[in-house]
């Protein structure tokens, strides 16, 4: 046992200046606190870093050098890049990343099909409103049909300076035989329009090559041609609606980007018949269209928001010469400008364009008849029906 001296210097050896102790005689421990002691962090020698960092270096590069090219040469390569054990094998990342792209796609990109999400880049058509119906010329219109039991005829007509007109089976839907050649070339002007502002234009003097792809049987004599030959755009819608020449219009149709092209337009510009199933010539009638709608694109010729006063003036200038002039223009008179385009296949004859009257009026007019198979009797219905029209729209205020 220690002595109570000997304990106590035990303890402040122990503990130093910070122990206490009590003398209570009730309390015979010592109440101490122990000396704190504090960790002091070592600098670590910047040499022996330096020597470290070397050697792994050093190992890392031996084994970039001696391993990694050994391994490639031995097993990667003979396995996964052998050119002749592998000679059949053609990986395509594509169909793995967009295994549906050849079967659904809507645009092209480096002759690569795409999906894209679809983008209205237009607004849609500015519709006509009839303010006040022709409502005795429709009642002598349908008192002539009469006369025509086998005929099926779909009629629209609106006035400028009024607003009046009249529907007759206006939103029926018909063949469009060549009528469709209408928004066809419309829809070709309108994209040159809307190509001027970007940095890649294209220009009515741009050229395309009349192919074989593209020779076709029907109206028109660029079939007749040769090919491997540069035709202007601009003369290429020219015949199209002059000549009603299928093969040009098949290649105005290829610039628009196909029936797909087309059709997704004519959505896009509020249209809901007109489309296209078959390039032309479409002698079964499965291309559609109404007599509103054609309508319709005739009055937005003269609409700023697709195309601007230059264009205008040329698709007008197209359809201002126009070779059959046997329909609507026929029996009007002399002094009467129309700008129109006809359509004629087995199952049905129509007319469809803008009429200017000798005394300043001017209107839309659109006649569109069903028939037995080459009815000669359609087109009378055409050419008296147009006259009709004319003379009570020259008597309106």
């Amino acid at each position: 046992m220690l002595s109570n001296s000997l304990k106590k210097k035990y303890e402040y050896d122990l503990y130093g200046s910070y122990g206490t102790y009590s003398n209570h005689p009730q309390d015979k421990r010592a109440i101490l606190t122990p000396r704190v002691k504090r960790y002091v962090k070592k600098k670590k020698n910047p040499v022996k870093l330096l020597a470290a960092a070397f050697v792994a270096v050093g190992i890392l590069g031996l084994y970039g050098y001696y391993v990694c090219p050994y391994n490639y040469k031995h097993y990667f390569e003979p396995l996964f890049l052998n050119r002749f054990l592998n000679r059949n094998f053609k990986p395509d990342a594509k169909k793995y990343v967009n295994p549906t792209r050849y079967y659904i796609n809507n645009s092209y990109f480096l002759n690569e099909p795409l999906l894209l999400k679809p983008v209205e880049k237009t607004k849609k058509f500015t519709n006509m409103q009839i303010v006040s119906e022709m409502t005795a010329t429709k009642t002598k219109l349908e008192e002539l049909f009469k006369k025509y039991p086998k005929l099926s005829p779909s009629v629209y007509v609106w006035e400028y300076s009024t607003s009046s007109g009249l529907e007759i089976n206006a939103d029926e839907v018909y063949p469009s035989a060549s009528i469709i050649k209408i928004p066809i070339v419309f829809e070709l002007i309108r994209l040159i329009d809307y190509s001027s502002k970007t940095k890649n234009p294209i220009t009515l003097g741009d050229k395309r090559m009349f192919t074989e792809t593209f020779r076709t049987s029907g109206s028109g004599n660029l079939q007749k041609t040769a090919a491997n030959v540069n035709y202007t755009l601009d003369y290429l819608a020219g015949i199209a609606i002059a000549n009603s020449d299928n093969s040009a219009t098949n290649m105005i149709l290829n610039e628009i980007g196909g029936m797909d092209g087309f059709n997704r337009s004519m959505r896009n510009l509020g249209l809901k018949i007109t489309s296209m199933q078959h390039w032309l010539p479409d002698l079964e009638g499965t291309n559609k269209i109404t007599a509103k709608e054609i309508s319709t694109i005739l009055y937005n010729i003269d609409n700023p928001n697709y195309i601007n006063p230059k264009y205008k003036s040329i698709l007008k200038e197209y359809l201002g010469n126009t070779r059959n002039i046997h329909l609507i223009k026929e029996k009007l008179p002399q002094g009467a400008i129309v700008l129109h385009k006809t359509g004629d296949i087995g199952t049905m004859l129509g007319d469809s364009g803008i009429v200017y009257t000798d005394n300043g009026k001017k209107y839309i007019v659109t006649i569109i008849v069903k028939r037995p198979h080459n009815d000669y009797s359609a087109r009378t219905l055409i050419q008296d029906a147009s006259l009709l029209i004319y003379n009570d729209i020259k008597e309106l205020y």
